[in-house]
């Protein structure tokens, strides 16, 4: 296991870069995953698994697992985005699996710089600016209430349980109420934080190749917006899997693997 720490500069350290899968496959292009919220890299460890023969890198995003110390108030959804393209411009054009809130993350930063993405795997993308997200996200309700009522430890536990379901108890049996409450603020300050709401590209001019994911037992929002911002995208493709809800790349990790194999495709159709 090799570990690459990625410095922006003496003013901000970047989040440790792991490789959690070696490439034996040397025309096969670099895997990089961005993990949602309330997540950390180590939960596609069974995605890896089925992306035998590919580097896969992974890190935690600022606030969570290990790189909660580079959270803060002043980490915003810029900045996880100079993160990623700080990686991406280390790597030979690697593919992006996102998911969820690191789906966003991955789609603005190949906006940003097309030329270091190959292609991105994006998981029901939190795509806040298009018409077709509801005003108030019952997640976002979720979150406010339970935050009103226990601080960000309840908020934690509150999504954790909404997400999960019944899965939940063993989570947060085990889990120390810091840990939940460090959580939480992560999680409130992602959910609050405005820039997610201002538009990061233009669906329709999008340069990548992606496919946009979403599981049958996701929340309906969720599954209308990633198929309408597929239909959107000039090389985009819409894949449903079925069985699986928001978490599906620790329910369904060969799908999921499936999908990232496609984008290989896509681009050889594009030559």
């Amino acid at each position: 296991m090799n570990d690459t720490a990625i410095q922006a500069g003496p003013e901000r350290a970047r989040p440790t870069v792991t490789t959690v899968g070696g490439g034996a496959d040397p025309a096969a292009r670099p895997v990089v995953i961005v993990h949602g919220s309330m997540d950390r890299s180590a939960a596609f460890r069974r995605v890896t698994d089925h992306l035998q023969g590919r580097t896969v890198l992974g890190y935690d995003r600022r606030g969570w697992g290990q790189s909660r110390s580079l959270g803060g108030a002043d980490v915003d959804h810029q900045v996880h985005v100079d993160d990623l393209c700080a990686v991406l411009a280390e790597l030979d054009t690697p593919v992006v699996l996102g998911h969820s809130y690191g789906a966003l993350v991955a789609m603005a930063a190949a906006a940003a710089a097309p030329s270091l993405v190959a292609g991105i795997v994006a998981v029901e993308p939190p795509v806040r600016w298009l018409p077709w997200w509801p005003a108030d996200d019952p997640w976002e309700q979720t979150v406010r209430r339970a935050a009103a009522e226990g601080g960000p430890e309840q908020a934690t536990r509150a999504l954790l349980t909404e997400l999960l379901g019944p899965a939940s108890r063993l989570h947060l049996a085990r889990a120390q109420p810091s840990d939940l409450a460090a959580d939480g603020v992560t999680l409130i300050s992602e959910m609050t934080d405005p820039t997610v709401d201002l538009p990061r590209f233009d669906p329709l001019t999008f340069p990548t190749p992606t496919v946009v994911v979403a599981g049958s037992r996701s929340a309906p929002h969720h599954r209308d917006v990633a198929r309408r911002l597929a239909e959107l995208l000039p090389h985009g493709r819409f894949a449903e899997i079925p069985g699986a809800g928001h978490a599906s790349h620790v329910s369904h990790p060969q799908e999921l693997a499936r999908l990232v194999q496609e984008i290989d495709l896509i681009e050889e159709q594009r030559r």
